[in-house]
């Protein structure tokens, strides 16, 4: 019988103890005892406010955590990726992978005469000492030209023999030969240094020669040929408005088919003065 009940002493035993503990935990605080001897419980402690905005970590150890960030670090901007851009994406199998664009073969360049552009102009007499066989003579014209920055000459010129040479005719006869010629004439400065120029042209056209019977006082024989002149002259800048040019060539002549001089007779070495006056 004894054996029996000391089990069952030593489990009311327990339960009676963890009743007392339970009780003294949910026991209220003991009242306070004011002077007037009413009871009054503790004041409970006051609860913290609650923050508004998260506390920044990026301020400094001198700022509190609990204080708002100034406005211009409020919303930092985020820096622009400076990295190079990502590769494209490998196509899928059955896609064409895009070409890139090729730019157009033919395209329209810079034009000559643009609105910065430099335009000048100038009208020259010139003088020319050419040959005409074994014949020397002299020729005068005139020479009018446009100047695009300064360095491309367009124009025209026009010349004529001013002494009469003698001339054969295939009869042997003899005759005063005149000859005249004009043309369109273009030229390039390959080469400006401060005062001068060296400059590169051509004139190119036609005229007519005729054999001229002094007694009769009109040509018996005439016939028009064709012109190439090309030329390399300098050019010296005497003031801003005149300049002197010297120029050398050789003239290349083919007239048609008549009884005067031939071809080679009419060609020959040329030697120029010039006197431009004008805008450069």
């Amino acid at each position: 019988m004894a054996p029996r009940v000391l089990p069952v002493l030593a489990a009311l035993a327990l339960l009676s103890a963890s009743a007392s503990a339970a009780a003294g935990v949910q026991a209220p605080p003991s009242p306070h005892v004011s002077s007037s001897g009413s009871a009054e419980l503790a004041p409970m402690p006051a609860t913290p406010p609650i923050q508004g905005t998260p506390p920044d970590l990026t301020q400094p150890a001198s700022v509190p955590a609990w204080q708002p960030p100034p406005p211009d670090l409020a919303s930092p901007s985020v820096p622009a990726a400076t990295g190079p851009a990502p590769a494209t994406m490998s196509p899928k199998p059955g896609e064409k992978k895009a070409e890139p664009k090729r730019g157009r073969l033919w395209t329209e360049g810079q034009p000559l005469i643009a609105r910065d552009s430099k335009v000048g102009a100038y009208i020259a007499p010139t003088f020319k000492l050419t040959g005409f066989g074994r014949s020397p003579g002299l020729m005068l014209g005139a020479d009018f030209a446009v100047i695009v920055n300064e360095r491309f000459m367009f124009g025209a010129a026009g010349t004529a023999l001013a002494t009469p040479l003698p001339a054969q005719r295939t009869d042997d006869r003899t005759f005063n030969m005149r000859t005249q010629y004009a043309g369109v004439t273009l030229a390039v400065a390959l080469l400006q240094v401060r005062f001068f120029s060296l400059q590169i042209g051509a004139l190119i056209g036609g005229g007519r020669v005729c054999l001229n019977d002094e007694r009769l006082d009109r040509c018996v024989n005439r016939a028009a040929m064709f012109v190439a002149e090309p030329e390399l002259g300098l050019s010296f800048a005497l003031t801003r408005v005149l300049r002197l040019v010297l120029s050398g060539g050789y003239r290349f002549a083919v007239a048609q088919p008549w009884s005067g001089p031939s071809d080679r007779i009419l060609s020959g070495l040329t030697g120029t003065l010039g006197l431009r006056l004008g805008k450069f």
